[in-house]
């Protein structure tokens, strides 16, 4: 009984987690993101500009359960780097075109009749890297301006009963995949106020920012979240968060004008270990 008292203080005693304490810490979790995602082609015969949808026109999942690892190293109470990736990869039975259309990946172009069956493939993967700076500092909360840079990359096939399209107008039906790979850099600026609400509670609310053009890029990141750290020991926490999290990029020549919208809105949880 004794023991049994003693290991109940051991747990239930004071942790003292202050923010940004200097150190490592890993956080994984997960959400699920809804994404709507497509690119631009044309309507064979007529030539009419026209949006193929990933997810209504190819049968991609419109949401889907997207997990993340974040890494950061806090270099003493004023300077944090950070390491952040997440991913949204999917896939589609093959399904039949309701619509004949022609569209260019990579300098390739390519037919899909009505009719004829395709399947598709979208993955998307993105990283950050961000450096925080602690301007306001105390015992129980702290204020970081960050800067950073979010990464998109993004691998779209399509295969099936496609027809390439020749110089000479001609065409050669064949069973093949077209493939288009997009990388689009978003730089990105933030805040963050972290607050030790008690012991073992840390609350912290995060915003991210940036609307960017340059190039044949437009893209925007808007990142909010409010979270909840319950740290069970010094170096061990369950976090809990309510997140509004999107990204959304245009290439407008070189990938056939492709357009992704990757959102969330909604819950969050994820599992802390700082070292």
């Amino acid at each position: 009984m004794r023991l049994l008292l003693v290991l109940l203080w051991a747990f239930c005693g004071a942790v003292i987690a202050r923010p940004y304490d200097p150190g490592f810490a890993i956080k994984a979790g997960g959400f699920w993101a809804d994404v709507d995602s497509s690119f631009g082609a044309v309507l064979t015969g007529n030539g009419d500009p026209i949006r193929i949808d990933f997810e209504s026109d190819l049968a991609l999942e419109e949401s889907k359960f997207s997990p993340f690892i974040e890494l950061t190293y806090r270099f003493n109470e004023r300077h944090m780097l950070g390491l952040n990736y997440l991913t949204l990869h999917r896939n589609a039975e093959t399904v039949r075109s309701e619509k004949s259309y022609e569209f260019t990946w990579e300098g390739e172009t390519y037919q899909v009749k009505s009719g004829a069956f395709v399947n598709s493939q979208l993955d998307i993967d993105i990283y950050q890297i961000v450096y925080g700076y602690s301007f306001v500092q105390s015992e129980t909360y702290a204020v970081l301006g960050t800067v950073g840079a979010h990464v998109m990359d993004i691998d779209a096939r399509i295969g099936g009963q496609l027809e390439i399209v020749s110089d000479d107008e001609t065409t050669a039906i064949t069973e093949t995949s077209a493939i288009g790979r997009l990388t689009a850099p978003l730089p990105n600026v933030g805040l963050t106020f972290a607050w030790q609400a008690a012991d073992r509670l840390l609350l912290i609310a995060n915003a991210q920012y940036l609307r960017v053009s340059f190039d044949d890029y437009k893209g925007r990141l808007l990142d909010l979240r409010i979270q909840a750290s319950y740290y069970f020991t010094k170096q061990l926490a369950l976090g809990v968060a309510w997140q509004d999290y999107g990204v959304k990029v245009d290439e407008e020549r070189r990938f056939s004008n492709v357009d992704v919208k990757f959102d969330y809105r909604g819950p969050a949880v994820m599992l802390i270990y700082e070292f």
